[in-house]
């Protein structure tokens, strides 16, 4: 951390101990007389150092700040423009002289910085070898004072808290050109609001303006290079410039105390009243009002309650009659046939419905049905699959979530189908490699199959050295082998495995043959094959069961569907391959993967029907600050019907997706996803408890003023307060805005809910936009009695016709001022600075207050 400290002037180098232009010379010697030695000095003589009308300027790159920066449209009127130099000597480097001020001779700055209003001047024209401001007189800063108005502004460590450590420390840096050490020049005239300003840099000496001009110097150098009461209009060189506007009237401090605190429940916020007397218009027409309250995304804190219709026998009725039509098609589908429901007629003979029955399946959409797969409304009335399908507010929430994708099904599907990507690519080698395994698998049927155990192996053993085998079929190896080597250490002999002994040995082979051994009809059965006897004696088969052991093991090692599904993980690395294996109906099935979408929700909603959003918003009247709370039970619903509703436009499309999937999780714009996916959601849960921050809603601040349009850039902090007041350094808890228009922004504090709040006492506090360090005096009447220099206004500051402020009459001095060296009212540039110094401005809410705790 840093601290500010400012000081009135900055001369190293030889420009410190120059006499205006004339530098003092001497030497120092030691002289030695009768064995003693003493030091003498001889004055040399005096050096001409270059002055303001010997140079044309500075390079522009010394400059670092302007203030108000440049193309600013919507400056504030109470400060007073600055530019911030990076040599932080550089307005005293060619000082002409010293003035007299109340702390001592100070250094006259050969430069100055001039404001006139775009009515007043034209911008600087192109001349050589500068441009040319012809300003009037009247409206310049006057000269002799321009002292008050330069200054050095240095940031250095906490702990250097006196002046004499900090004096040695910003000489050093004005040495080393440290970034921490600038120059700063002010130009005190008071802004008007809403006007157009031109603000240059110009010599400040007779001796700079002729060099600026190339016209010759008539008078002496050191004067002022705009005579109080001269000509009407003066030609200046300009050295640096730039243009700025002022916005309307109203400063930051001003406009923040404007706003003033409304209940939710006062302004008619969060909540409105619909008729359902009549829920399907085709139905009913004779029907007495009814109706039920309607939430929003968000509401007022402390309002969350049960469902109520202004006729409870009415929403009895409507719940039961919409669970009918909802369970209406799966009990179509189960019933093969039957009646809808006991008031139907009665199905004919045949067993079909007396009317059409896809006719009769139709109903309304049952919310989260394919993320479940269940068809019918749970009958636990606090599961969150009825909450959201039987209670009216919850239907319509998700309604609104569906009609979003109605509205936007071909951005959307853009979109997704530009995620989608290589999953098309996989799901096509995935579709020929099933297609592979399944024509593989009846070769296998028709070839291998029959085959013993002896053909089996011998079939194999060109593969032996490919064929692994477990512990348990590896004979005397006891160890995972391979077949080849199995038969290798095994006591068959060698050769017996191969296909050629297969040929040699078979019934009606060469030795059969030979031997006279050609069998016919009549003959014995037939002895036991060598391969088998051997393959028998190191048991790895069992005679009793020929088909297990070492043969199902080898018939297992080439299953088409094993080998297509190694050679299908390779060819498509995925983290899904974990989650399947070749026990199961369909490995290679098609990747079923949905899109995600990370935009927040809640800015579409409350861009498009924000009524919906927050009922209530259009009314709230200017200069507001409303405190509510989200609504996880709406934020839930929403997004299933959202989901749900996509996920059958993915269907439609033929994307490759199973329905399951939640590519929208995300409603407010925090960070991370609002709920996790709805398929993994327990049946029996709450609505509102599906939301990651759990049932309880967060606190939110909707604020509409002036204050917001004209200063965009307003920070929002939740700061915790210590002993019922705000810490006097915090950094706080920053909000999530969410503009609803240039005036209205919703702060969303995403984890602090009302009992939080009102437990740990916190704060919700207004911070001024981060800027550069300004200087001036607040707006508004001078405040009696005026406690510090903070409290000074423009009403209280001595000026001129012109709006230039004046070193005299001094101002009264403040009641409380500080123990230690208080500024003095022109006493120098440190303490002028000092007490024009600009603090942000912050304005706090006590949470307990607001929640009426």
């Amino acid at each position: 951390m840093t601290t500010r400290w400012f000081f009135s002037s900055a001369r190293v180098g030889a420009a410190a101990s120059a006499v205006g232009q004339a530098l003092p010379t001497a030497v120092l010697f030691d002289r030695e007389i009768d064995g003693g030695v003493r030091q003498e000095s001889a004055q040399g003589p005096a050096l001409t150092l270059l002055g303001p009308g010997d140079v044309l300027g500075f390079d522009r790159a010394m400059v670092l700040r302007e203030e108000p920066p440049p193309g600013t449209t919507s400056a504030a009127e109470n400060v007073m423009a600055g530019v911030e130099l990076a040599h932080a000597d550089l307005p005293w480097l060619l000082s002409p002289g010293s003035v007299p001020t109340p702390s001592g001779p100070t250094p006259q700055p050969w430069i100055a910085l001039v404001v006139l209003r775009d009515d007043e001047a034209a911008p600087p024209r192109d001349a050589h070898p500068l441009p040319v401001l012809t300003a009037p007189v009247a409206k310049l800063p006057p000269a002799a004072e321009r002292w008050a108005w330069a200054h050095v502004e240095a940031r250095l460590p906490d702990d250097v808290t006196d002046l004499a450590t900090a004096g040695q420390r910003a000489a050093q840096g004005v040495r080393d050109h440290s970034a921490e050490v600038v120059g700063r020049l002010l130009c005190p005239r008071k802004l008007d609001p809403d006007r157009g300003w031109i603000a240059a840099v110009v010599p400040a000496t007779a001796a700079g303006r002729a060099a600026g001009l190339d016209a010759p110097l008539t008078g002496p150098g050191t004067a002022d290079a705009w005579p109080a009461g001269g000509a009407a209009t003066v030609e200046l060189p300009v050295y640096h410039w730039w243009s700025f506007r002022t916005g309307p009237a109203g400063t930051f401090e001003e406009l923040a105390r404007r706003l003033r605190f409304r209940p939710a429940a006062d302004a008619g916020l969060g909540s409105r009243t619909i008729d359902v007397s009549r829920p399907w218009p085709a139905e009913g027409q004779d029907v007495p009002p009814v109706t039920v309250a309607l939430d929003g995304a968000l509401r007022a804190p402390g309002t969350a309650a049960p469902e109520t219709w202004s006729d409870p026998a009415a929403q009895d009725r409507f719940r039961d009659l919409l669970r009918q039509r909802l369970d209406a098609p799966a009990r179509r589908r189960d019933e093969a046939g039957g009646p809808v429901d006991t008031d139907a007629p009665p199905a004919p003979a045949d067993g079909q419905p007396a009317g059409d029955r896809d006719t009769a399946a139709v109903a309304p959409p049952l919310y989260g049905s394919h993320h479940t797969g269940r068809q019918t409304v749970p009958d636990d009335p606090g599961s969150w699959m009825s909450t959201l399908n039987l209670e009216v507010r919850r239907r319509v929430a998700a309604a609104l979530g569906a009609r979003y994708v109605q509205q936007e099904q071909d951005f959307l599907m853009a979109r997704a189908w530009e995620q989608v990507g290589e999953i098309r690519e996989a799901n096509r080698l995935l579709a020929v490699s099933e297609l592979a395994t399944v024509a593989a698998e009846q070769a296998q049927r028709k070839h291998l199959a029959p085959l013993g155990v002896a053909d089996l192996v011998t079939v194999m053993s060109p593969v032996g050295n490919r064929t692994p085998l477990s512990a348990d079929t590896a004979g005397p190896i006891a160890a995972p082998t391979t077949l080849a080597t199995m038969l290798t250490s095994s006591p068959v002999l060698p050769g017996v495995a191969g296909t050629s002994f297969l040929r040699l040995t078979r019934r009606t082979g060469a030795l059969a043959r030979r031997a006279g051994r050609v069998p016919t009809a009549g003959d014995a059965e037939e002895a036991t094959p060598v391969l088998v006897q051997g393959l028998s004696d190191i048991h790895v088969i069992d005679e009793q069961a020929p088909g297990t052991g070492l043969p199902d093991e080898l018939r297992t090692a080439i299953s088409p569907r094993r080998l297509q599904l190694l050679r299908m993980t390779d060819r498509i690395p995925a983290d899904f391959w974990a989650r399947r294996t070749d026990a199961e109906a369909r490995p290679l099935r098609p990747v079923m993967a949905h899109p995600t979408f990370s935009v927040p929700i809640a800015e579409e909603l409350l861009a498009r029907w924000p009524e919906w959003a927050l009922p209530g918003i259009g009314a709230l009247p200017p200069d507001s600050v409303t405190l509510l709370e989200t609504n996880p039970e709406f934020v839930a619903a929403l997004l299933v019907g959202l989901n749900h509703e996509f996920n059958r436009e993915l269907l439609w499309r033929e994307f490759p997706t199973d329905q399951r999937g939640t590519p929208f999780a995300r409603f407010w714009p925090t960070d991370g996803t609002d709920i996790d996916e709805i398929a993994t959601w327990p049946l029996d849960a709450s609505l509102g408890g599906r939301l990651r921050t759990g049932g309880a809603g967060s606190l939110a601040l909707l604020v509409r003023g002036e204050l917001l349009h004209r200063f965009p850039g307003t920070a929002l902090l939740a700061v915790r307060g210590e002993n019922g007041r705000l810490p006097a350094a915090f950094g706080g808890v920053p909000a999530t805005p969410l503009a609803l228009d240039e005036s209205t922004v919703l702060y969303l504090f995403a984890g602090l809910d009302a009992q939080r709040a009102r437990a740990e006492d916190w704060f919700f506090v207004f911070r001024e936009p981060m800027r550069a360090t300004q200087f001036g005096f607040d707006t508004g009447p001078l405040p009696v009695p005026m406690k510090t220099w903070a409290d000074l206004t423009w009403s209280g500051v001595p000026v001129d016709a012109a709006g230039f402020v004046r070193l005299g009459p001094a101002p009264a001095a403040p009641t409380e001022a500080p123990p230690s060296d208080p500024p003095v009212w022109g006493r120098d540039a440190a303490d002028m600075t000092r007490i024009a110094f600009q603090q942000p401005f912050q304005l706090a809410f006590r949470a307990g207050t607001l929640l009426g705790g």
